[in-house]
């Protein structure tokens, strides 16, 4: 089989592994363009695959940097489409090659149990700390330099590695939370979205809202029952510490800790006075630790706190 049937096999889908590669090391050692097939050759035959346009014009131009050498006076406009025809094909062939050669998802869930954190590093060098009742879906084939995407439901501090493709993550309905390499927290609680900005920069969308910038310091809040979208001042210390296993609190209501307590524990907290929701507290306690959570709050706010039954139950002193 001659150089310019093994070029029309190819475009046809038909031409096996070393055919390819026939066809790859001729075109490096060849300039002949009289023995590439006519443009209306390959015309006839099946579409070729499609490469995204930057990695084609890349490769076109590389086959095109040493253009053939022709006769002084001789037409080269003929042999010119022969070489991009030719050109077109080894694009097929590389495009083919690529998405057959391309790593295949594997996907890996990971999911912590009330009262418990995990850190996680994936392939792509970042790190993630997932905290507790929460759960983590992500490619164990990511790479650095195609697109790296994570879903997360519950809570999770971000360390982003710097890399050419952006970083995305998905949270609840719809919010996306794209970056290139920064630090971040996101907690996902029923339908409510926080996302906290430590360090770098994050852009975070959510349907039908435009998009939130965030620096340091700030924080957007989505309310998926409203479908609003807003940003806002963030204390990053009471908001993130979590992450260094200390729970820290400024001016928390009881009824926010009591949420707390209900997503990190699975524990129910039960006020037998609603004015006792009401009252705030400010201080730290170790993160993962209920039962000194609570001997805490007893002694700060002068409350009684009883756990029984699978729940806490948060009555009057006297």
């Amino acid at each position: 089989m001659d150089i310019r049937e093994l070029f029309i096999k190819h475009a046809q889908g038909a031409c096996t592994a070393e055919e390819k590669a026939l066809l790859v090391a001729w075109l490096q050692e060849n300039e002949d363009a009289a023995a590439l097939p006519d443009p209306e050759e390959l015309m006839e035959v099946t579409t070729l695959p499609v490469l995204e346009a930057a990695a084609a014009e890349r490769i076109l131009g590389n086959i095109l940097e040493t253009p053939p050498v022709v006769p002084v006076r001789r037409n080269y406009r003929p042999l010119m489409i022969r070489w991009v025809a030719a050109a077109a094909v080894v694009l097929g062939l590389v495009a083919t090659t690529l998405w057959w050669n391309r790593p295949q998802a594997q996907w890996v869930s990971v999911r912590t149990p009330y009262a418990q954190m995990r850190t996680i590093t994936l392939p792509d060098g970042s790190t993630i700390h997932l905290n507790a009742n929460s759960q983590l879906k992500y490619d164990s084939n990511m790479q650095r330099s195609t697109a790296r995407e994570v879903w997360l439901q519950g809570e999770a501090f971000f360390e982003i590695a710097p890399a050419a493709a952006q970083f995305t993550v998905h949270a609840g309905q719809g919010l996306q939370v794209a970056v290139l390499g920064t630090r971040f927290n996101i907690t996902h609680n029923d339908s409510t979205i926080q996302v906290v900005l430590n360090s770098g920069r994050v852009s975070v969308k959510a349907a039908n809202n435009t998009p939130v910038l965030l620096m340091p310091g700030e924080m957007a809040v989505y309310h998926g029952g409203a479908q609003t979208l807003q940003k806002q001042a963030a204390d990053t210390l009471v908001l993130t510490g979590w992450k260094d296993h200390v729970l820290t609190f400024h001016q928390t209501s009881l009824q926010d800790i009591a949420g707390l307590i209900q997503r990190h524990f699975g524990v129910q907290v039960v006020f037998t006075a609603p004015e006792l929701s009401r009252l705030q507290f400010t201080g730290t306690a170790p993160a993962g630790n209920l039962e000194l959570l609570l001997s805490i709050l007893e002694r700060s706010l002068d409350i009684r706190v009883n756990k029984t039954n699978g729940q806490v139950v948060i009555r009057p002193a006297h």
